[in-house]
């Protein structure tokens, strides 16, 4: 009788050990499943945001899916959909602003041959007025949905490029 006894006190402990090493495994499942989404939104997002025609006007108007192959067998695993890029603001870079070692920020510099330009002084010395050159932020967002595992994510990334001033926010 007391063998009997013992004998289901001990099934009652490898029942409750089993379910919860089950419940272990859906947890880590689960986090190996977000942390996956996460990557494939950033790596959509990465992708495109190093395309420049993604931020030339007209700007798209369509979402764009990007896909990442985690395991390496030629098949996306994640597919993030990465929306249209928004203009957040634009504003006009002051010349101190302006990095001239910097090729893609001297441009901005302009010629001094115009006299009302405002950026060159009468020594031909750079004075603070305004660059020729505008700072415009973008906010690019990517979302995963991933119907198989059921992960989900949507991040978002501030980005900046220079335009030229006038160039409007759309």
């Amino acid at each position: 009788m007391i063998v009997l006894v013992m004998v289901g006190i001990f099934m009652i402990i490898v029942t409750s050990l089993v379910s919860s090493s089950n419940i272990n495994f859906k947890i880590a499942g689960n986090q190996q499943y977000r942390i996956e989404a996460k990557l494939a939104a950033r790596n959509g997002m990465e992708a495109y945001i190093s395309n420049p025609a993604n931020f030339a006007l007209p700007l798209p108007v369509n979402p764009e899916e990007i896909g990442t192959d985690f395991n390496g067998d030629g098949v996306d695993d994640m597919i993030a959909s990465v929306a249209p890029p928004n203009c957040t603001k634009s504003t006009i870079i002051k010349v101190p602003e302006l990095d001239v070692s910097n090729p893609n920020e001297a441009q901005c510099l302009g010629s001094g041959s115009m006299a009302s330009t405002g950026i060159f002084g009468g020594s031909g010395g750079v004075t603070s007025g305004n660059s020729w050159c505008s700072r415009m932020n973008w906010d690019v967002a990517s979302t995963v949905a991933d119907g198989v595992t059921g992960a989900g994510i949507e991040m978002h990334q501030g980005i900046y490029l220079l335009a030229i001033v006038g160039t409007s926010c759309p």
